[in-house]
């Protein structure tokens, strides 16, 4: 057995934050290779969102029975547990020569990111004594989490570019395995098991819910809103989330606990989180395709776009903890979705023929930060607002609502992004003065494979099919920057500061 010494507060967050760093790594190998990988597998855009979204709804799905577990059986042990799983979805992603298997190894990675979340989350704040601590323990995780874009962005762009692609994903399996030894050898365990256990039928109802919810938006985007597959998809989701709701009204031991809903500092910032990340995502997504395969940028140099996205902004971490008790959660959130509204507009402003590092450095500044802001003080804000015995459904109940954002945005802006292209395909292919042959050719390239496939034939069609594509992806995150906007007016009207605890007593004892 490991001394105890070994295994301090300070060992535990280390632990912690390596784990959610690992997770955000293999999360966005996918953004600065989409370009490369639809070059190499053929994928269409609905295809590559899904490499994104592969990982993410499992995630997502799972995150509140892993809650539930680390609960249980301790979090230390669920930490290790997901890193092996993560590392194996890693491999299996690595070595794959078809988009299908590229799916199915993100999803097997996703599973291992669904227990690595919300533990670490949970396991870095459980020690904490004080409202200070733990803000100090969530903004140290928040910073890691974006340490791991850049780190991920980075090295994925640089081993797609020296090696391969399939290097890129191969490289989370030992990054993994180093997270298991550091969290096995340094961690402390932590539990909460009064009151939970494991809630087999709501577990079912939310996995039903969120992934025919999900592929019904999808779908209805992307094709039809009336078409029956769409109609049956949202009509499934719409049940099973009604369902999971009746569920944990009335199982002994919910992994979710419905009363917390009534703190409203608690509900902001679950719905910040859902509507704040789909604009993220989705808006880093628009970003990956408009650099890599509308700007033809590969490896390091699109790498470098996400960098300052995401790292820059990382130079604030020192004095985030400092800014969340000046400022509060509601401002920082509100000002952050602000900011990430801004920059999406701008994004979407400039236009695609101008690949210029320069001209994105605004708009992905105002996007970095924005992101870092929301994701530590709506964390902050929803941890605060519940009992102490609470830490680990609140952790997970709150990255689930943050990925199923970020679930649902690279696929429904793809869709909304793609059909916006298509539309507006003909009457460019006309502009651009496409001789008759041409249109023809076009034309059945698009239905077949969608405006990507037309960016193959060279002249006027190819012209044709970059400038429908920026159309459509502007409209995208036209899309995103409005969400911002929206969830900016919900958090300033509804997210209240912690400090108002009478509301706590609405909540019962977890037991």
């Amino acid at each position: 057995m490991n001394p105890p010494s070994r295994r301090s507060g300070g060992g535990t967050l280390a632990a912690a934050c390596l784990a959610i760093m690992v997770s955000q790594i293999a999360n966005v190998v996918p953004a600065p290779i989409n370009g490369t990988i639809q070059e190499s597998l053929g994928a269409d855009g609905v295809a590559l969102a899904w490499v994104t979204s592969a990982f993410l709804l499992p995630t997502a799905i799972l995150e509140l029975s892993f809650g539930v577990l680390g609960d249980l059986l301790g979090r230390r042990r669920v930490l290790i547990g997901g890193t092996a799983v993560l590392a194996a979805g890693a491999l299996v992603s690595g070595s794959a020569h078809s988009v299908h298997q590229l799916w199915a190894g993100q999803a097997l990675a996703g599973i291992g990111a669904g227990a690595l979340i919300p533990t670490s989350l949970a396991i870095a704040v459980a020690g904490a004594a004080t409202a200070e601590q733990r803000s100090r323990g969530v903004a140290t995780w928040t910073l890691s989490m974006s340490l791991g874009t850049m780190l991920g962005v980075v090295v994925s762009g640089a081993l797609a570019e020296n090696v391969s692609w399939h290097a890129s994903f191969y490289l989370v399996a030992p990054l993994a395995l180093l997270s298991l030894a550091v969290t096995a050898l340094f961690a402390r365990e932590s539990k909460s098991p009064e009151g939970r256990s494991l809630d087999w039928p709501g577990q079912a109802a939310v996995a039903v819910g969120m992934f025919a919810l999900l592929y019904g938006i999808v779908e209805g985007a992307g094709v039809s809103w009336t078409s029956p597959k769409t109609l049956v998809a949202l009509v499934a989701g719409v049940a099973g989330l009604v369902a999971f709701v009746l569920i944990e009204r009335r199982v002994a031991a919910p992994m979710l606990h419905l009363a917390v809903f009534r703190v409203p500092a608690f509900s902001a910032a679950a719905g910040a989180a859902v509507i704040g990340m789909f604009s993220f995502l989705g808006s880093v997504y628009a970003l990956s395709i408009r650099i890599g395969a509308l700007q033809h940028k590969t490896g390091i140099h699109a790498a470098v776009f996400f960098v300052i996205l995401q790292g820059v902004p990382c130079l604030l971490g020192p004095v985030l903890p400092r800014m969340m008790r000046r400022f509060g959660a509601r401002r920082l959130v509100t000002g952050g979705l602000l900011l990430l509204s801004a920059g999406e507009f701008w994004l979407a402003a400039l236009p695609v023929g101008n690949a210029s590092l320069a001209v994105h450095v605004g708009p992905l500044l105002l996007e970095g930060i924005g992101f870092l802001f929301i994701v530590s003080a709506m964390t902050s804000a929803a941890i605060d607002a519940v009992p102490l015995s609470y830490t680990g459904m609140a952790s997970a109940a709150i990255s689930t609502a943050r990925d199923f954002g970020m679930c649902v945005g690279p696929s429904i802006v793809s869709a909304v992004a793609l059909s916006a292209a298509t539309g507006a395909l003909p009457g460019r292919l006309a502009s651009a003065g496409t001789p008759a042959p041409q249109v023809a050719a076009a034309t059945a390239a698009a239905d077949k494979g969608g405006p990507f496939a037309v960016l193959g034939i060279p002249g006027p069609p190819a012209e044709a099919a970059l400038n429908a594509l920026a159309h459509g992806f502007s409209v995208g995150l036209v899309l995103c920057a409005a969400a911002s906007l929206l969830a900016a007016l919900a958090t300033a009207l509804w997210l209240r500061e912690s400090s108002e605890r009478a509301v706590l007593a609405e909540v019962p004892a977890a037991a």
